[in-house]
């Protein structure tokens, strides 16, 4: 039932509700993880995709768009940080039709561009995306969102593994070239 929340559809015994509120959720979900492997691999094309055109981002230093958010923030990134890693957590959703607002839990790792005479550092931010997400056409994308800052810190990194270890692994990278794009 459009509008219909999931705690009712389980009152009620509505298994199509049931299936249609689980397939929502995941699609929700699938938009949020999205937008956080086009940040780690500096994909404006997979960051737009979770956007909606007319959307609008507040991400602090940068209000308006989502779509030109997806533009500035490559090369925003690429100039400070060598790499970034986005986790996001728990996620609340109040679905109601097709419209979702969200809660969402992030963990943002930045590892800084080293500076001569100095250790390498990460930043670490810990926050949470805000966001309503509309359905059209049968797709979730976000249509508005806010990042909320709850606390941050920079740590210096000690100790990296060494090379030979580290060495061993595929490396990820911020572009098209990174593993992850080249499936086997």
């Amino acid at each position: 039932m459009l509008g219909t929340t999931h705690a009712e559809c389980r009152a009620e015994g509505d298994v199509m509700g049931d299936l249609a509120w689980v397939a929502d959720r995941i699609a929700i979900q699938d938009c949020l993880v999205r937008y956080c492997r086009g940040i780690d691999r500096r994909d404006a094309d997979l960051i737009k995709a979770a956007y909606w055109p007319d959307s609008y981002d507040d991400h602090g230093g940068f209000k308006g768009n989502g779509h030109v958010f997806a533009e500035r923030v490559v090369g925003a990134l690429d100039a400070q940080y060598d790499a970034t890693h986005h986790s996001i957590l728990n996620t609340s959703v109040d679905l109601q039709g097709d419209v979702a607002h969200c809660e969402t839990y992030v963990h943002a790792y930045h590892v800084l561009k080293p500076v001569e005479g100095e250790a390498t550092k990460v930043f670490l931010f810990f926050g949470r995306y805000v966001d309503r997400l509309d359905k059209r056409d049968g797709e979730w994308r976000i249509s508005h969102r806010v990042v909320v800052y709850d606390f941050d810190r920079i740590d210096p990194i000690d100790q990296a593994m060494p090379g030979a270890w580290n060495g061993s692994f595929s490396h990820g990278r911020r572009d098209g070239e990174d593993p992850s794009y080249t499936r086997a």
